[in-house]
């Protein structure tokens, strides 16, 4: 018995759909190119590493102090280091700040491509399944790993320049990422019991 087109079969054949993940991923890539002024760091003339410190820094600046109601006072609570003559090291290590994360995202919109288009003759196949499990072990694991990398980057560009100020414990993680990741994980285990019963049901008939 032929599997019935799903919803999602249908949409991965309409161009409007891939030229939708296409822009989505070059909006991300143009996030990410441009954050630092340059790809990924790498084009710009200096590097900069951000303490992961909160500092109370009293700004007695006019240009700050004029802008405060009376009684307030002006704070500045992030500290960074520039380097104007960086070397090849702390490029690499300015790349990394941003680039896992990139790679995250590019990947994840790849591997969705590739469900939508597994997915075009129905869900309920094996290879749709193995699609969703991959995507969620990318997601799962990305979203754990990419803010470390980035993090020990960052820490390791901020040595380079200051003296007890990096710290490398673990960094706070975003649940959403991980989350998905789990719940496609949960997803498949379903997708792959549906197609054992379909399986079951079509050797009945």
């Amino acid at each position: 018995m032929a599997a019935q087109h799903s919803i999602i079969g249908r949409m991965a054949r309409r161009p409007v759909v891939f030229t939708a993940l296409v822009l989505v991923t070059g909006v991300i890539t143009g996030l990410v190119l441009y954050s630092r002024a340059g790809f990924f760091g790498l084009t710009h003339q200096v590097v900069v590493a951000q303490s992961p410190s909160g500092y109370g820094i009293g700004l007695d600046e006019p240009a700050f102090t004029e802008k405060t109601r009376p009684g307030v006072m002006a704070l500045a609570g992030d500290l960074r280091f520039i380097d104007g003559s960086p070397d090849t090291g702390q490029y690499i290590l300015q790349a990394l700040t941003t680039f896992p994360g990139f790679a995250v995202s590019v990947g994840a919109f790849f591997l969705l491509w590739r469900l939508l288009w597994r997915a075009r003759d129905g869900v309920y196949l094996p290879q749709v399944a193995g699609q969703v499990r991959v995507l969620g072990w990318w997601l799962l694991a990305g979203g754990l790993l990419a803010p470390q990398i980035e993090h020990f980057a960052m820490m390791a560009l901020l040595d380079t320049m200051a003296v007890g100020e990096s710290y490398y414990g673990i960094k706070e993680i975003p649940v959403v990422v991980p989350l998905v990741g789990l719940g496609l994980l949960a997803l498949a285990s379903v997708l792959r019991t549906g197609v054992r019963m379909r399986d079951d049901l079509e050797g009945t008939v």
